[in-house]
């Protein structure tokens, strides 16, 4: 196994984790390729712990929405909050996990983190319901995945057991809150981020890592400050 691993928790349906999202794929461009990279789902809202989107949640959100717009630029349509003003909807964030899994285990840990960013256009900006399989399915023939062949892996008890085992994982990494970033090298961890981070915070926090664990560093940036979405 690779000595060296970038691990990245993460929730798709997470705000601050589609915040980061322009900065964290510019950040693995500059990686050394031979680092691996891991992305687990934490688990914001799964299943038993889904939120009605009462207007209570709903101003919630929005006021988080306000938030991750002025400090990313990411932007969140009104047809993503009239999807939230569905009668009866729930914030259900394990569907969308489930999917990610269902591509990293049909494709790769790449093409994972692009449907991801895929989905969370889809549901922001376009307002599309991530609860339906057969969203998440065209979503997945976009990234090559036939939509047959996805949904049969996403309706297969062992994807989801692989999106909870993930889930524990997270807690096993005491991961409270999304999204995290870790620098794993020799069977130590190092916390690079823990909510959201910019490309220079992540820099910084990388090459600090590095140097915990007695390896030179590769470039430079700023501090590191964090928010994001509390579980």
């Amino acid at each position: 196994m690779n000595p060296s691993q970038i691990i990245y928790v993460t929730d798709p349906l997470c705000l601050w984790c589609y915040g980061i999202a322009p900065d964290l794929e510019k950040f693995y461009q500059n990686l050394p390729s031979d680092i691996e990279r891991i992305t687990i789902n934490g688990g914001l809202f799964p299943n038993t712990q889904a939120k009605r989107t009462d207007k209570a949640f709903r101003d919630y959100l929005k006021n988080a929405s306000k938030h991750v717009t002025e400090r990313t630029g990411q932007i969140f349509s009104e047809k993503f909050w009239a999807l939230l003003e569905t009668e009866n909807y729930l914030y259900d964030t394990e569907p969308a996990a489930r999917a990610s899994v269902t591509v990293k285990l049909l494709k790769d840990d790449a093409t994972m983190q692009h449907y991801i960013h895929e989905l969370q256009q889809a549901v922001f900006v376009e307002g599309l319901n991530p609860n339906d399989p057969i969203v998440l399915a065209s979503i997945a023939e976009a990234c090559g995945i036939p939509q047959d062949i996805f949904l049969n892996e996403y309706h297969s008890d062992s994807t989801l057991e692989t999106t909870r085992d993930e889930y524990a994982m997270a807690r096993q990494l005491g991961i409270q809150g999304f999204p995290a970033l870790l620098y794993a090298h020799d069977q130590k961890g190092y916390k690079i981020a823990s909510g959201y981070a910019s490309l220079s915070d992540l820099e910084n926090a990388y090459n600090w890592a590095r140097g915990e664990s007695g390896q030179p560093p590769l470039n430079s940036g700023a501090a590191c400050d964090a928010s994001g979405c509390s579980i």
